[in-house]
C-alpha cells in the first residue's frame, strides 16, 4: 500500500507541475500578443508564408461538343388548317450538301392548295369581267340620268351593284394571295447553304415539335465549351484551345481559338462519364472557332462530345 501511495503522490505532483508550466506559457503568450493556438501546436505562420498565394493554373479545362458555326437550324413544316401537314416527299438525305433556296421537302397539302388556287383564279377572272361590265353600265346610267331617261334611283342601284362586285373581287384576290403563300410554304426550301445533318420526319409522318430536319453550315465547324462560372473570368477572345475526343471519335488533337463568350450563366448540357461530376454546376458557353484543317476533319461529327483545354496565357499579344 505504501508503494502505491508513493506512486500516486508522484503522479499528482507531476500533473501539478505540468499544469503550472502550461499556465506560465499561456501567460507569456498573452503578454506577447501571440495566439495561443498557433504556438501550442507549433504551426505559427512565418511573415513571408502568411502572404504567399497558390499559383494559378495556366489552362482551363471544360467539356464541350462540336457543331457548325451559326448553330444547327431545325426547319419546321407548314400548318394545314390548324394541323401540321404530312411529309409527302423527301428530296434530300442526310449528308447532302444544299444551296440557299433549294427544295428539300414536299408536303401533302400541295394538291389541295393547287385546287383552291385554280378555283380562286377562276372566280377572280369572272368577277373582274363582271366588274368591268358593271362600271360600263354605271357610266351609261349616269349619261341617261343627265338626259332624264332614267331616274337617280336606278343609277344608285347600279352603283351599289358595282361596289359589291368590287368588294367581292378584292376579297377573292386577297384569298388567292393567302393560298399562294400557303402553296409556297408547302415546299420546304433551304434558308441557307449547308449540309443536311439529320432527318427528323419521314414520308407519311407529321412533323413534331422538333421539326422536319436539321441543317448546318459544316464548312465552318466550332466547339461549344461549357466553362465553369468560377473560371470564366480567365477566358478572353483570341485565346488558343486544344480539343480531344472524350470517347475516341477522332484521333489526336484539334486546334482553335476562342471566338465568343456568352453573357448568360446556364445549367450544363454536357456531362462527363465520371459519377463524381457536378451535375448541377453552372457554366458559361464559350465558342471556339476551329482552325480550317481541324474544321474539315470533324465536319461530319456534329454534337460529338469533346474535352477542351484553353490556354489562358495565349493570344493576348
Amino acid at each position: 500500500m505504501s508503494t502505491r501511495r508513493r506512486l500516486m503522490g508522484v503522479g499528482i505532483v507531476l500533473l501539478v507541475l505540468a499544469a503550472g508550466l502550461l499556465a506560465v506559457r499561456l501567460f507569456r503568450q498573452r503578454n506577447e500578443g501571440q495566439p495561443p493556438e498557433a504556438t501550442a501546436t507549433g504551426e505559427a505562420l512565418q511573415p513571408e508564408e502568411a502572404g504567399t498565394s497558390l499559383p494559378v493554373a495556366r489552362h482551363v479545362a471544360a467539356l464541350g461538343y462540336i457543331e457548325p458555326r451559326g448553330e444547327v437550324r431545325r426547319l419546321a413544316g407548314p400548318s394545314d388548317g390548324g394541323a401540321t401537314a404530312r411529309v409527302a416527299r423527301l428530296l434530300v438525305k442526310e449528308g447532302d450538301q444544299v444551296v440557299r433556296g433549294q427544295e428539300l421537302v414536299l408536303f401533302d397539302s400541295i394538291p389541295r392548295l393547287q385546287a383552291e388556287r385554280h378555283e380562286l383564279q377562276t372566280q377572280v377572272g369572272s368577277l373582274a369581267r363582271q366588274l368591268e361590265v358593271s362600271r360600263s353600265e354605271e357610266k351609261r346610267y349616269g349619261d341617261l340620268v343627265a338626259s332624264g331617261a332614267v331616274s337617280h334611283d336606278s343609277l344608285d342601284q347600279r352603283r351599289r351593284a358595282t361596289e359589291k362586285l368590287a368588294g367581292d373581287h378584292a376579297q377573292t384576290t386577297a384569298e388567292l394571295k393567302v393560298v399562294d403563300v400557303d402553296l409556297r410554304n408547302a415546299t420546304l426550301r433551304a434558308p441557307m447553304a449547308g449540309t443536311i445533318l439529320n432527318i427528323l420526319t419521314h414520308e407519311g409522318e407529321r412533323p413534331g415539335n422538333s421539326g422536319v430536319l436539321e441543317l448546318g453550315q459544316t464548312d465552318f465547324m466550332e466547339v461549344v465549351a461549357e466553362v465553369y462560372e468560377t473560371d470564366i473570368s480567365r477566358i478572353r477572345p483570341g485565346q488558343r484551345a486544344r480539343i480531344t475526343s472524350e470517347h475516341g471519335g477522332f484521333t489526336g488533337e484539334l486546334s482553335g481559338q476562342v471566338r465568343e463568350i456568352s453573357r448568360q450563366v446556364n445549367r450544363r448540357d454536357v456531362f462527363s462519364s465520371d459519377p463524381k461530376d457536378a451535375v448541377d454546376a453552372r457554366v458559361v458557353a464559350v465558342r471556339i472557332a476551329l482552325d480550317p484543317p481541324a474544321s474539315q476533319r470533324v465536319r461530319n461529327l456534329t454534337r460529338m462530345q469533346v474535352l477542351v483545354r484553353i490556354d489562358t496565357e495565349s493570344g493576348l499579344g
